[in-house]
């Protein structure tokens, strides 16, 4: 039985069939997890990428728009402009001028970006914004909008997705004319 056993062992080192099959086994994880990690990637730049065009062709209409006369107008460009960047799963807010009511025509002179925007408190049109000392020129207070969107973008990989809380979000200020 010993020369038996022996003589079936011999041709076994030399048998290479199925190594393929076993280094697929070995790699194929690892290449799907890359797989799967640029398509998140991939997906999360197309979500952000289109919002940021939706919220840019509304900031760029915006600018072509005069200065709402009254609250009517200014209701109206907010909707005009919502309706720009809505699309099946966005929320939009839309603020043109503070949502100033009563008196439509009042000005602001707003600090920060858009990421931190703050309005500042309402004033003449013709009054020049306060700027630090260092800053150099002070520009006249203005009629603001502010247009924020936000969507939502399930990631492959919760807990390690590349965009915070699985939301989209884009934001743009523009100054009325």
């Amino acid at each position: 039985m010993n020369g038996f056993c022996a003589c079936m062992m011999r041709p076994l080192p030399r048998d290479e069939r199925g190594s393929i099959a076993v280094e697929f086994a070995l790699v194929a994880p690892i290449l799907l997890l890359i797989l799967a990690a640029v398509i998140d990637i991939g997906s999360a730049t197309y979500v952000k990428r289109a919002l940021d065009e939706r919220v840019t062709a509304a900031a760029e209409y915006a600018l072509m728009q005069s200065a709402p006369a009254d609250q009517e107008a200014a209701e109206e460009l907010a909707e005009i402009l919502a309706g720009i960047i809505q699309g099946d799963s966005e929320t939009v807010e839309v603020v043109v001028n503070n949502a100033a009511t009563g008196d439509p025509a009042r000005c602001y002179c707003p600090t920060g970006s858009a990421g931190d925007f703050e309005w500042g408190s309402a004033m003449d049109c013709a009054t020049s914004c306060p700027t630090e000392e260092s800053a150099g020129e002070s520009e006249s207070a203005g009629q603001f909008v502010l247009i924020s969107a936000s969507t939502p973008h399930i990631s492959i990989f919760p807990g390690y997705a590349f965009i915070e809380g699985d939301t989209v979000n884009a934001r743009a200020v523009v100054r009325l004319q």
